[in-house]
């Protein structure tokens, strides 16, 4: 068997152009661990064996039981270095996304919960060491038996794991991220950088020679979980979450993981319990509703009413676009009232060409309007996008009335730059 220093390697788990990584047992301490030897074609570039030795500051740097442990650094004959890290004994992300989604399965809210919370541990600490990342992909985050895990709580806090629990992560599972070679260290540096990054999970500012800050590691995270909700529908809030976190403009992004794990969180959280049906809206004149395509008579009147509640809403907002309708509309918005309430949640600010998305968050009413910023009215469209061409401010209107007819309004402005 081949022997590194005082490790005797049992199989290769991977190969690059950059390093290749050895499962090794470590003959002094009578463990298994993951030797990572930098190829050496790279040994006589100065700057190759500056960033695989800096990797290693780098982890160790960025202490958390979500980033891969170094436990040594040594060197092969001919100056070519290993760092001996913690050994991650199943595999990466990808290969498990993959071999799930070969079985037909596609994540639950579970799975993104517990992956959002060990992202945003794995990241907290990366940042909090005052680095960027850079690189977050499936193929960099890896999964590891040892040790077991305790609670979210605890790893928000700063103690141990995110609990596993899920087809993705299992119970007896954690999550490690991996492979700091191309991050940045924003105390020794302005923050510029080079195009990198793998592609699909690489943010735009990476795509060319940009300013880089803890937010390019934000879209990442974001990008990285819309490719494991893939499948079905997710809640509006949610996508509406993810899509923030990969706002063009950095700006518009969370500010930090803590706040985008929190807009996660909330997304994902269990809605309240609906309460039974009463049993008398399934029958008609005491009778039971027919079978096949013949809706009851009640729910045929409901739909009715919506239609012709929308209709209105149509007239009334054409009226106001056209000025026939300034007393309505000219007197104090109304966003709520008995129990019914309309708001737009959606960007303050946009870049010109850039798509912003609102969406329409409406409690105790079934109908609404739109009125977008070029006149359009779109109708009960739970979100709607939208692409300045031109700098300055802008306008959204959500309109819907309540059960007694009371208008409700909700003006939603933002700016849009150049």
């Amino acid at each position: 068997m081949q022997r590194i220093g005082r490790y005797e390697v049992i199989d290769r788990l991977g190969a690059g152009s950059f390093a290749t990584v050895h499962r090794a047992h470590d003959l002094r301490l009578d463990d298994e661990v993951a030797l990572k030897v930098l190829a050496e074609n790279h040994t006589l570039n100065p700057d190759m064996l500056e960033r695989f030795i800096g990797e290693g500051r780098a982890l160790r740097r960025a202490r958390s039981p979500h980033v891969a442990a170094v436990h040594d650094i040594g060197e092969l004959p001919h100056n070519q270095p290993y760092l001996v890290l913690e050994l991650a004994d199943r595999g990466t992300l990808g290969q498990r996304v993959e071999s799930l989604r070969a079985q037909g399965w596609t994540a639950s809210s579970q799975d993104l919960l517990i992956l959002a919370r060990s992202l945003a541990a794995a990241l907290g600490a990366v940042h909090r060491a005052q680095l960027v990342h850079r690189d977050l992909s499936p193929g960099n985050l890896l999964l590891t038996a040892r040790p077991g895990a305790s609670s979210a709580g605890e790893a928000r806090a700063g103690g141990g794991p995110v609990a596993g629990g899920g087809e993705l992560i299992a119970a007896d599972e954690r999550l490690l991220l991996a492979d700091l070679g191309m991050c940045k260290d924003l105390a020794r540096s302005s923050g510029l950088t080079v195009a990198a990054g793998t592609s699909g999970f690489r943010p735009p500012e990476q795509e060319r020679h940009g300013r880089v800050d803890a937010r390019a590691d934000i879209w990442a995270m974001s990008a990285l979980l819309a490719w494991i909700a893939e499948g079905p529908r997710r809640p509006t809030a949610f996508t509406r979450a993810l899509a923030r976190g990969m706002a063009e403009n950095p700006r518009r992004r969370p500010a930090d993981v803590e706040a985008w794990l929190a807009r996660i969180e909330e997304a994902l959280a269990e809605p309240p319990a609906t309460p039974p049906a009463d049993p008398s809206a399934s029958t008609s004149q005491g009778g039971t509703a027919p079978d096949g395509d013949a809706a009851p008579a009640s729910a045929r009147l409901r739909r009715g009413a919506r239609m012709a509640l929308a209709a209105v809403l149509l007239v009334v907002g054409l009226a106001a676009g056209l000025g026939l309708g300034e007393r309505v509309w000219h007197d104090p918005p109304v966003a709520a009232a008995d129990g019914t309430s309309v708001t737009i949640d959606g960007p303050e600010e946009l870049a010109v060409g850039e798509t912003g998305t609102f969406t329409a968050e409406v409690t105790g009413a079934e109908t609404w309007v739109w009125t977008l910023p070029d006149g359009r009215f779109l109708v009960d469209r739970a979100t709607v996008s939208v692409i300045p061409t031109s700098a300055g401010r802008a306008e959204l209107v959500l309109r819907s009335r309540t059960a007694d007819g009371t208008v409700l309004e909700t003006h939603h402005r933002f700016r849009v730059e150049e």
